[in-house]
This record gives structure tokens, sequence and C-alpha cells, in this order.
């Protein structure tokens, strides 16, 4: 890492240290309609008319939440959801927190304030997160008894370090393309971790989102969502061998006669994002 990249580095770990003493991590030019939503779900008090509320001032927000519940991978009954309490309820906090981040990137890509090169990371980062977030959430309800929403979460929060940069970058325009990406090779993941615990997220997912890059360790334990999103990660890239990296083969998501048995669940991984893209 260049000298600049390591100054600039530590100095958006000081300030993020500093936003977190503050009590004030958000990530900047989110709407302020999913930053109340994530303020709101930090709170254990908070209740399903309260996030009723928040939804019912972005109603962009509102409809897609509506369109999700409906989908056929996310609905929960055959009867069509018309209301966005009973979408709420059925649908679940993490479900909604995930739909708010989504709405939010999403929206986010669209802006034409960054540089050229600070957009083409945003739209990198979004294509990964949808398409990590699909294989999450499909790995998870096929392969394992861990909660696939919580996986679908994890799955899209995973690049939120990334993000956290690349908005921040604008604060640093002496940055260089080859800066800007060994920054964010090496800061990401503490950084994401970071923002996760600010959101009192669980330790679960943070830990996932700290290790998300150690794709050939060996991870101590039961299975957990560090493997689901190693896995998701690996996959994403064409990589299907277990020997080589062992989260694939503690889900039984490794190649197997020259082909993963996720490739039987492709369509399914589709559908989910693109649900989460529309």
């Amino acid at each position: 890492m260049s000298s600049t990249a390591q100054a600039v580095g530590f100095s958006f770990v000081e300030r993020l240290a500093q936003d977190l003493r503050d009590e004030r991590l958000e990530l900047p030019a989110f709407p302020e309609a999913v930053l109340r939503i994530q303020r709101a779900l930090q709170s254990p008090d908070t209740s399903t008319d309260d996030v009723v509320r928040i939804l019912s001032s972005e109603p962009a927000l509102a409809a897609r939440l509506l369109r999700m519940a409906n989908s056929a991978e996310f609905r929960r009954t055959e009867t069509n959801i018309t209301d966005l309490r009973t979408a709420v309820a059925r649908m679940g906090f993490n479900m909604v927190r995930s739909i708010a981040v989504a709405f939010a990137m999403r929206q986010l890509r669209r802006k034409d304030t960054y540089s050229p090169t600070a957009q083409l990371q945003l739209e990198q980062a979004w294509e990964e997160s949808l398409a990590t977030s699909a294989t999450c959430f499909v790995i998870t309800k096929r392969f394992t008894r861990l909660n696939p929403d919580q996986a679908l979460l994890v799955g899209l929060l995973h690049i939120l370090g990334r993000l956290y940069i690349i908005m921040r970058s604008k604060d640093a325009p002496e940055l260089s393309d080859v800066d800007m990406r060994q920054i964010i090779e090496g800061w990401h993941a503490t950084i994401g971790k970071a923002i996760l615990e600010s959101w009192g997220l669980p330790e679960e997912l943070q830990h996932a989102v700290e290790h998300q890059d150690e794709l050939d360790v060996e991870q101590d334990g039961n299975v957990s969502m560090t493997d689901v999103l190693l896995a998701a990660k690996l996959l994403a890239k064409g990589e299907t061998d277990g020997t080589k990296f062992p989260a694939l083969r503690r889900l039984g998501v490794a190649a197997k006669d020259g082909a993963s048995p996720m490739a039987a669940h492709e369509d399914e991984v589709r559908s989910v994002r693109a649900s989460l893209s529309e």
C-alpha cells in the first residue's frame, strides 16, 4: 500500500472511530428514510407500527417492500399482502432492513456526484452485493439450518465498509485509483464490522463481515454465517474446490464430479437477485 493510501486509510478509521464515539455512524448519501429505519431497528422497543410510519414517508421504499412480500421467493402465504403493517409483520425486521439497504444502494448508484472511478466502484459493489446476498439466502435455505433472512442480510451488508470508503473518498481528491483500491482492500472488512457493531447487529454477522476475505481459512466450530458468506463469495468467483476452500466443503456445496450442488438452484438464486434489484 502506498504511503498516501496508508495515511488516508488511517484517516478513514480515525474518522470512523470518532463517529462511533459520537454515536453518529451513518453512511453519507443514504436516503433519510433508510437511516431512520436503521436507527429505529437499533432499539429493542421498536414496534411494527413504528417501522410502518417510517416506511410510509418514503412511498418508493414502501412499494418495494410490498413487491418483495408478494414475490414468489419471499411470500409467506398464498394471500396477496396489500398493507404495510401486514408486510412488515410477516417479513420481519431482518427483511425490512435488507430491503431498505438494497433500496439505498440502488438510489446511491444513480447519483452523479461521484467521480467516474467512485461511480464504477459503486456499481461493482451493488452487483456484488446482489449476487452474494442471493447466493447466501439460497445456500442457507437449502444446505443449513441457519436463518436465510439473516444470511440475505449479511450478503447485502458485507460491502458496507467499501461503501463507506467510496462515499468518504469525495473528501480526499488527492487519492489515485490505485490508492482507492488499496484502501478498500486493506480497510473495508474492519470498517464494515464496526458499522454492523454500531448498528447493534448480532456478533455472528459482525464476525462474517470482519473475516470475509479469509477465503481459504478453516473456521472453527459449527457451520456459521461466516462459512455462508465465504462460500457465496467463492461461488460468485467461480470457485468450487472444497479441498482448497474449506467453507465450500463445510456447507456441502463444493464441486462433485465437476459441478457444485448449487448448480441445481441457479434459477432460485436468479429469482432472489431479481427480486432485490427490481
